[in-house]
């Protein structure tokens, strides 16, 4: 029990009277540190501070770095708590494994075993295909066009010429997310066969098969019909007749917000977006290059080796992170691949502030976990062209951790590099090789410092710019 009459025992010490008592209410009661003392002497507000105090407090909440008490700055926490994702992953594919082989889950291994071939690299052009389709996964508003828009943005002062350009990306998002809603509703579905009761399944479940969940992006009306006129109707009336508030309601919301999410992606309703935004006299004079050709080659669908390669990617690390976390590589290990699955969940938050990458690869007999975050804009009123942050994290198997922290603008780069402790000799051959391999891709190196590694570095160290996101309004709910 909180001892709330702060009774103490008295002091031995009786020749001593300049000792103070810790605890003695009348020594605290002024320290700003403490925030809930009690003083029965006097009355005090209900956090034990005076007005100035709590005006002093204030104006330090306001202007602090960050509100932790918002949703934003909760996370902005987050971020920091899975500072440790590519190392918990490299861990468990490269180690960890061998054990859960031989522990009896060989099932897990086999899955591991498959999801390891899709990381091997044999060649640099390899790699560089990989690297890059991560990044097609991860930003999907890339290329030319979507360049042009950005210019036309922020260059117009139209806000009717914004709402266009706005409302037909928000249609291509839609759009070109097709094939991940169908596959969300598709589990959902066969979430919600179980969860009804053993009579309407049979129903339910011709229903669901009425769908064609290997449907092209763009081509929505027969599912959207079947969704509209008979599975939902369905779910509607058999939560209305069994009274069904639970599980079943709350997995139908979701196949709710999917299939109208699924129905905006239509392609007519993106071709009226795009004409919508393409009659406007502004935009066409701002808007440099073939405009028809540019719309031509979003709807065409990406069936290049790279598309290919990058869903097997993703593929095998969803079905290796969900069969973990079902306990299949032992119980002891669960908590492994939820802190992993946590980690990379945080990328689809929509208070993500940067482009995130997780690059696991085995190269040259080398296991590499890398990890990069990017700020693709990150000019603030200085001269010169666009500016572009990069902060990555390696760990080579055979060398140690290195964490590297760039600026690129105007073809020319600023660089720290921190490398392992027994590296950082070789600071003078590091920096020439660097230098080096970035002239060779058109890019001078002005600035590149080498240090030994001793610490990792936050993200909101890195990048202290994401914190002036935060506008201190309280909406934690």
């Amino acid at each position: 029990m909180a001892n709330i009459l702060q009774v103490t025992t008295p002091n031995v010490n009786t020749d001593n009277r300049n000792v103070q008592n810790p605890l003695d209410p009348k020594h605290n009661a002024e320290n700003p540190a403490i925030r809930n003392p009690v003083d029965p002497t006097r009355v005090v507000r209900a956090d034990g501070r005076d007005g100035q105090q709590a005006e002093n407090s204030a104006q330090n909440d306001l202007f602090s770095g960050i509100n932790f008490e918002s949703n934003y700055g909760a996370f902005i926490k987050s971020l920091g708590e899975n500072s440790g994702l590519a190392g918990a992953l490299g861990q468990l594919l490269f180690t960890d494994i061998s054990g859960m082989v031989e522990a009896g889950h060989a099932e897990i291994g086999a899955l591991v075993d498959q999801f390891l071939m899709t990381l091997k690299m044999d060649s640099p052009e390899e790699l560089m295909k990989f690297m890059q389709g991560q990044q097609e996964l991860q930003a999907r508003f890339t290329g030319d066009f979507f360049a042009q828009l950005r210019s036309v943005l922020s260059q117009t002062n139209s806000e009717g010429l914004k709402d266009a350009v706005m409302a037909f990306l928000k249609g291509y998002n839609n759009f070109s997310s097709g094939t991940h809603l169908l596959q969300q509703m598709d589990s959902l579905t066969k979430d919600i066969e179980q969860l009804l009761l053993r009579p309407y399944r049979e129903e339910f479940r011709q229903l669901a098969g009425g769908m064609d969940f290997q449907a092209a992006n763009g081509n929505t009306q027969a599912n959207a019909a079947q969704l509209n006129g008979r599975l939902i109707p369905f779910l509607a009336n058999y939560i209305s007749h069994t009274h069904d508030y639970g599980a079943v309601r709350d997995a139908t919301m979701l196949l709710i917000f999917n299939a109208v999410r699924y129905q905006e992606g239509s392609t007519d309703r993106l071709m009226k977006l795009f004409d919508r935004m393409a009659d406007n006299q502004e935009f066409a004079r701002l808007f440099k290059g073939d405009l028809q050709a540019s719309l031509q080659k979003l709807l065409e669908p990406d069936m290049s080796a790279t598309k290919s390669m990058m869903s097997d990617f993703a593929d095998g690390l969803a079905k290796l992170l969900l069969r973990g976390a079902n306990g299949e590589a032992g119980l002891e290990n669960v908590q492994q691949f939820y802190t992993i699955m946590n980690g990379m969940l945080v990328n689809e938050s929509v208070y993500m502030p940067l482009l995130h990458f997780i690059l696991p690869f085995q190269f040259e007999d080398n296991n590499v976990v890398s990890e990069m975050w990017v700020d693709p804009d990150a000019k603030h009123g200085s001269d010169g062209g666009r500016k572009v942050k990069l902060f990555l994290k390696f760990d080579i198997q055979s060398l140690g951790k290195f964490e590297l922290v760039m600026t690129l603008q105007d073809h020319e780069s600023k660089m720290q590099l921190f490398v392992p402790t027994f590296l950082a000799k070789q600071d003078k051959k590091i920096q020439t090789d660097v230098s080096s391999i970035l002239k060779k891709n058109g890019i001078r190196l002005s600035q590149c410092a080498v240090y030994g590694r001793v610490r990792d570095r936050k993200i909101d160290e890195v990048f202290p710019e994401i914190r002036a996101k935060e506008n201190t309004i309280n909406v934690r709910i």
